[in-house]
């Protein structure tokens, strides 16, 4: 199975503030605190209240916070000190889907809530299900390490009966003392190699959750979505990507309709794409894609209606643009998710 992502860029990129308080919360466990840094009274107000600070910044940020701490694990040790509303969204969300798979595929679609600088990419592969942390532009380390833990953290919240759902973390750095972060992490085990990722046992992925409601879940997701679509960002890319999720299945994904909320002209629209190395077209492709594959893993729908829901014509067409994403074809990616 093919499945094709890009890296944004750092100058592109902004991390959403709330992690400035999440840090500081942590520091407090060191007696620190930001509020005496330089480094962070010197950002610039209009950073700080339009809602994002830039990625550099938010690096310099992790990297002060690990010098007062003295502490080369602080970000990986993040998610036992202090847990941020966006992660708690999350976990109650995932929590009340029917069963491990489900809540998997919530936790990485409602993702970009928690961060801009990491998108989360699932893929099975013979008994285990990886999900794979892929950097946006150059995150600073520890907030990948920050990122594993809390996803480490969500993991663990969903194995009620301790069936040892999370198998194996790997982190992306070179050295590292594995028994000591499998500790910090409650991770079985810990290994290294050229990504972070946690992987997860298949065979779990049908089983039910206690904690599932039916009745909570479609409200809890409407409002995911809703929170997705109406997010702020700095990035037109992601704007537009937003903009076009929510026309999926509407029959009218024109650029007119994408265009008028930002208050500007279609042509403009796609001169601003054009400078960021893309079009509107690949965006609509993007947005398909992404939708299709969530929509197929999460089973709730016939391929012939997540066809219509994506905006196809009929599924012929939605088969042809599947197999060009994946080099599968639909029905063969469903068999594939449902394979022992």
């Amino acid at each position: 199975m093919r499945v094709d992502g890009k890296k944004g860029t750092s100058t592109q990129l902004g991390e959403r503030v709330f992690w400035i308080p999440v840090i500081d919360q942590a520091l407090k466990q060191y007696e620190r605190s930001l509020e005496r840094s330089s480094l962070v009274q010197n950002l610039s107000a209009s950073q700080l209240n339009s809602g994002f600070i830039d990625q550099a910044c938010c690096s310099l940020i992790w990297e002060e916070a690990t010098r007062l701490a003295d502490d080369p694990l602080f970000g990986m040790r993040l998610h036992r000190v202090f847990c941020p509303t966006p992660i708690n969204a999350i976990a109650l969300t995932a929590q009340a889907c029917p069963n491990l798979g489900a809540a998997v595929n919530n936790m990485t679609r409602f993702f970009s809530i928690v961060s801009t600088q990491v998108k989360l990419e699932i893929r099975a592969v013979d008994d285990v299900v990886e999900i794979i942390l892929i950097p946006q532009g150059a995150p600073h380390a520890q907030h990948l390490e920050a990122l594993t833990g809390y996803m480490s953290r969500l993991v663990n919240q969903l194995d009620l009966d301790e069936e040892g759902l999370l198998k194996n973390i790997t982190l992306g750095r070179t050295h590292a003392d594995t028994d000591l972060c499998a500790r910090v992490l409650e991770a079985v085990a810990v290994n290294t190699g050229e990504h972070y990722s946690l992987q997860l046992k298949r065979e779990l992925m049908d089983k039910p959750l206690a904690t599932a409601d039916s009745f909570l879940l479609p409200r809890f997701t409407e409002a995911m979505q809703d929170l997705l679509a109406n997010m702020p960002s700095n990035d037109l890319v992601e704007q537009v990507k937003r903009r076009i999720h929510i026309l999926l299945g509407s029959g009218d994904m024109s650029e007119e309709r994408v265009a008028a909320p930002m208050n500007i002209s279609p042509r403009h629209l796609r001169r601003k794409l054009s400078q960021e190395g893309t079009s509107y077209e690949q965006l609509v492709d993007e947005v398909r894609r992404d939708s299709a594959i969530r929509m197929i893993s999460e089973g709730q729908l016939s391929l012939t209606s997540i066809a219509y829901e994506l905006g196809f014509l009929d599924p012929s067409s939605f088969t042809r643009a599947f197999r060009r994403w994946t080099d599968m074809s639909p029905t063969a990616f469903k068999r594939q998710l449902l394979a022992p």
